[in-house]
């Protein structure tokens, strides 16, 4: 492994990370927001490996191939600016996210030079990629489940018909719980997935049917979907009503998209 592959991986993780700890911490005080810290150092290091990856690429490779990392790296540094100079803590829980989402894509669509040999190492990261990816969309559908359950019961407590709750359901406020769990546990399942998808792609640059594959669109639009949610969630602070909503809206999208890409990659039917 060549020192930009460690460097471009490195970045990508970093990228990962600090997208994660910007939603956890974003919501809180400015004196006990020791995650957002945290956040920053990380995103500020994933920065600086795609930089020096962008670097010591520009003489090796064209520079529509580093389109992407050099797109990633601008606008973190402009990010980085922006919550040093001028205090814009919520920059960074967009800007990583999108930083992602570019590297990620230039993973899939111009791979960096592969590694010659292609053994244990490669299929166990191939296995991890398809075990994470298949959770994180079980994930997502039961967060469409569980947001049923939410807004039929708050539908019949708004309308004081307590005689047609069942018994056995659960409380609204647990079932709220569970909704926030699936969200966040698909988050993770599905990131994961992404990026051990990207690292395999990297390093042993699969056939050019695999790179940009309607898998790996699909599995981008759960992602895409995940972190739209726990956005509004968590930053924008929207009531539980609205985040099932989304969870409803946005499954219903992921379907259509879903089906819509069979039938188009089949040529209809």
């Amino acid at each position: 492994m060549t020192p930009e592959h460690i460097s471009s991986n490195v970045a990508l993780l970093g990228y990962a990370f600090a997208a994660l700890l910007y939603l956890v911490g974003v919501g809180k005080t400015r004196r006990t927001n020791g995650t957002g810290n945290v956040a920053l150092a990380v995103f500020t290091a994933a920065t600086l490996a795609a930089s020096y990856t962008v670097i010591s690429q520009l003489q090796s490779a064209q520079p529509t191939m580093l389109s992407g990392l050099l797109l990633a790296v601008a606008i973190s540094w402009l990010a980085i600016l922006g919550h040093i100079k001028f205090k814009l803590r919520l920059i960074g829980a967009f800007v990583a996210p999108l930083a992602t989402l570019i590297v990620l894509m230039q993973f899939f669509v111009t791979p960096g030079h592969p590694i010659a040999t292609d053994g244990t190492g490669s299929s166990l990261l191939l296995t991890l990629h398809v075990s994470m990816a298949i959770l994180g969309q079980a994930f997502a559908i039961l967060a469409c489940a569980v947001s049923v359950f939410y807004l039929w019961q708050q539908n019949l407590l708004k309308k004081k018909l307590l005689s047609q709750l069942p018994q056995n359901l659960p409380a609204i406020d647990r079932i709220d719980k569970l909704l926030r769990l699936c969200l966040w546990t698909g988050y993770v399942f599905i990131t994961l997935g992404l990026l051990s998808g990207a690292i395999y792609t990297q390093l042993y640059a699969p056939p050019s049917s695999w790179m940009l594959s309607a898998k790996v669109v699909w599995a981008t639009v759960v992602w895409l979907w995940y972190l739209a949610t726990l956005l509004a969630q968590n930053i924008f602070n929207r009531p539980s009503k609205r985040i099932a909503q989304m969870c409803l809206a946005g499954f219903l999208l992921m379907a259509l998209s879903y089906f819509g890409m069979g039938f188009f990659l089949t040529g209809g039917p």
